[in-house]
């Protein structure tokens, strides 16, 4: 897919992506890009979806999960799959210095249905309030993502090893062995 700058952070990733390619072919620097799709799991921080939804399905002190928009779709990877494609990325050959890889799994899911398969896999019926405030302008939002990690795989055979349910699964038990230590009355966020 061609570039675009679609808010100020993709420009920004952007810009990053090009300098590191004009090291690369101005001073044969050892660098590539990895783009890392949606990366979740244990330790995130609740400005995340997955983690702030996990968060307030397992907490008590909440009766209802408030999210923002729920129909953006999303190629959500693993934290030890994201792991695993930068140490992949780092024995890159020099032939790829420069160059851009994507490391996701091809999948996507909107919003709505990992919040529905959080709530299947912790058995919540807790209701998903959406709040305005949680939005983000219309203008800048990407309503799809989702990665081809062809070249990735070709050049170095990574794959993700773990699926949604799977990795979701392991990021609610670690939230569940610390939720305690998170300050009661402390706000939500996406």
């Amino acid at each position: 897919h061609p570039l675009q700058g679609q808010s100020p952070y993709s420009a920004s990733k952007i810009g990053a992506d090009m300098i590191a390619e004009s090291f690369a072919r101005s001073f044969n620097l050892p660098v590539v890009t990895l783009r890392p799709f949606n990366t979740y799991g244990p330790r995130q921080s609740e400005r995340a979806v997955i983690s702030t939804t996990i968060r307030q399905v397992l907490d008590d002190q909440c009766d209802v999960i408030k999210l923002g928009d729920l129909t953006p779709a999303r190629d959500f990877n693993f934290v030890g799959d994201t792991v695993a494609a930068f140490l992949a990325a780092a024995q890159l050959s020099e032939n790829k210095f420069g160059k851009a890889f994507n490391a996701g799994s091809g999948d996507m899911v909107t919003i709505a249905e990992t919040v529905d398969l959080i709530r299947s896999i912790t058995k919540s019926d807790k209701p998903v309030i959406q709040e305005n405030v949680r939005m983000r302008p219309t203008d800048s939002e990407v309503m799809t993502l989702m990665a081809d990690a062809s070249r990735l795989k070709e050049s170095t055979n990574w794959l993700p090893a773990v699926s949604l349910q799977e990795g979701l699964v392991q990021t609610i038990e670690w939230w569940r062995g610390h939720l305690a230590n998170v300050p009661s009355g402390s706000r939500y966020t996406v």
